[in-house]
């Protein structure tokens, strides 16, 4: 078989991979749209459908809008939250794990504190994502924000495929039948090369291969928004979004650049 010959098999092969992903890719495609097909937007929690979208985060903002109606928790005006008296009172607990986990959390705090704190606190997190995590699990196609292993799999053909034709290059060049000093050279050169033609087909894959889409998530954007921040009126909305975007105030600068001594 002449070198023409074996390249031509080989890119026959690699093009028959590429083949059978996309087609598995298409096979994972329509039975994504075929589950979401049978989806019943009652049985998506809303808590759930926000985390898909916005991430815990997003759980935990819809929990403060459920608290804030309720009258369990206030907004101060710097924008941090604390639990008001009905707040405090155990027994008004609510019933969801998610907004029960934010109060809970409120409460064992001294005073005042940033709700987009939340997502650092280890002990809030061990307390919602039980939850959520219980719900991802009832819909395991989309369990780990549908990663797309036949992308990865693509990606990873290609640095084959460029080590192939490096080698190739290398052996039309002679590198292996040479002396030590250029079959040294060679290596050196065959690496390089294997490496530039290694990033061109990741990039080229990267572009053309059409990426896993979370059809469940671009679901759970088309419901309705979640019932407690719906509800919020305008100033309510407004101090919540503060709250959930709350920086600590800076400290003036010790050093002014026009102090004496500064330097």
């Amino acid at each position: 078989m002449s070198q023409v010959d074996l390249l031509l098999a080989v890119l026959t092969a690699f093009c028959v991979v590429y083949a059978v992903l996309g087609v598995l890719w298409w096979i994972t495609d329509r039975a994504d749209r075929a589950a979401v097909a049978r989806v019943d937007g009652t049985r998506v929690d809303p808590y759930h459908a926000v985390a898909t979208i916005d991430g815990d985060q997003g759980a935990d903002r819809a929990a403060a809008a459920e608290l804030l109606l309720a009258g369990l928790i206030r907004i101060e005006e710097d924008g941090q939250a604390t639990v008001t008296d009905r707040g405090a009172d155990t027994a008004r607990t609510p019933e969801h794990p998610v907004p029960a986990a934010v109060l809970v959390t409120l409460r064992g705090k001294a005073g005042p504190w940033p709700l987009n704190w939340l997502y650092v606190d280890a002990e809030h997190c061990r307390r919602r994502d039980p939850f959520l995590r219980a719900e991802d699990a009832g819909w395991p196609r989309w369990s780990g924000h549908a990663e797309d292993r036949l992308q990865i799999a693509a990606i990873l053909v290609a640095p084959l495929l460029a080590g192939w034709l490096a080698a190739q290059l290398m052996y039309v060049s002679g590198a292996f039948s040479a002396g030590a000093t250029e079959l040294v050279v060679g290596v050196v050169a065959g690496l390089l090369t294997w490496v530039v033609f290694a990033l061109v087909l990741h990039v080229v894959v990267m572009t053309v291969w059409p990426e896993r889409r979370d059809r469940f998530a671009e679901y759970c954007r088309r419901l309705p928004p979640h019932p407690a921040e719906d509800a919020l009126d305008a100033a309510q909305r407004e101090r919540l979004g503060r709250a959930m975007a709350y920086s600590p105030p800076s400290e003036p600068d010790r050093w002014p650049l026009d102090t004496p001594g500064a330097f």
